[in-house]
């Protein structure tokens, strides 16, 4: 039993006629008459009487055309999800993100990403970047979002490099000026991250070229946390544009503001992909919206400063 003769058995159970299905099928009728026929031969039934020029289906056609229904209904399905893929419609994302990224930066994106793709599920995973890095690793994300470090080994990179701005109080003195630098901070109260991460180190480095003191008053895991303490006074904080974007996403204005510091301290990060695997449609559309996102704060993070 092949699909072409289904197909003549179909369309003569839905138009009751062999010259009827022909026309629906572009065929002669006795071309669908030999379908019919053959069908019969092989299955060892009769499909239809004809009585007065009319075909009568059996019990047994009766039976058969509901299976070939959902044969056929399973058809379209195919069809609509291989045209859904060709439009990126269709599928299934993971991503793997740092924690800043992920409390809006990202989300938002996701969110904006499944309005224009309403059939595409989504899995986005909050993990510490070596976790990350090792997860995109063994295939367990198909993207990932995290910091570039010295263990990103199995993953494919597309590196970007984004100059740090620094969060000050609205009410801090130094908030009225445009730029901050090392010299201005001498002896500010300050939030940073672990001594273990790049831009403490680089802080560090800039402090003591310029001969002031850096003075640590608190530190944090991540970026996020540390907004809540500049809200509350508690010190100034150099960090990178995506959890400035993240934070002016929800938070009201008139608590913090953000000013360019130099010399540059540049956080740097990569949208990394399992190395050597092919990348499905979705992939590919999601990680060039990502990418958009980024380059639009890697050529302008000036305009944070005017939140």
């Amino acid at each position: 039993m092949n699909l072409r003769q289904m197909e003549a058995f179909r369309a003569v159970m839905l138009t009751g006629s062999v010259s009827q299905a022909a026309k629906q099928l572009f065929k002669t009728q006795p071309a669908v008459s030999m379908l019919l026929s053959a069908l019969e031969q092989e299955i060892g039934f009769q499909l239809f009487e004809r009585r007065k020029k009319r075909l009568y289906p059996t019990p047994e056609a009766k039976y058969l055309f509901d299976e070939v229904e959902s044969i056929f209904s399973r058809i379209h399905d195919v069809s609509q999800t291989v045209r859904d893929i060709q439009n990126k419609q269709f599928g299934y994302l993971r991503i793997g993100c740092m924690p800043g990224p992920s409390t809006f930066f990202v989300p938002d994106l996701v969110a904006d990403f499944l309005e224009a793709h309403p059939r595409v599920q989504v899995s986005l995973q909050t993990r510490t970047s070596p976790s990350v890095i090792e997860w995109v690793a063994s295939n367990q994300y198909d993207i990932g979002l995290a910091e570039i470090t010295s263990r990103d080994q199995g993953v494919d990179t597309d590196s970007v490099s984004l100059p740090c701005l620094c969060a000050l109080p609205a009410a801090h003195p130094l908030a009225a000026q445009e730029l901050i630098t090392p010299a201005l901070l001498d002896d500010e109260a300050m939030i940073t991250l672990h001594p273990d991460h790049m831009t403490f180190h680089d802080l560090q480095k800039h402090f003591e070229q310029a001969g002031v003191r850096m003075n640590v008053r608190l530190q944090t895991r991540f970026f996020i946390p540390a907004l809540r303490f500049v809200e509350r006074g508690l010190g100034v904080c150099i960090m990178d544009p995506i959890s400035v974007a993240s934070y002016c996403s929800y938070a009201a204005p008139g608590k913090v503001v953000f000013r360019r510091f130099e010399p540059e301290i540049r956080l740097k990060f990569g949208i990394m992909y399992p190395a050597d695997l092919p990348r499905s449609g979705i992939t590919q559309v999601f990680a060039e919206q990502l990418h958009g996102r980024i380059l639009d704060l890697q050529e302008s993070p000036q305009r944070l400063t005017l939140w």
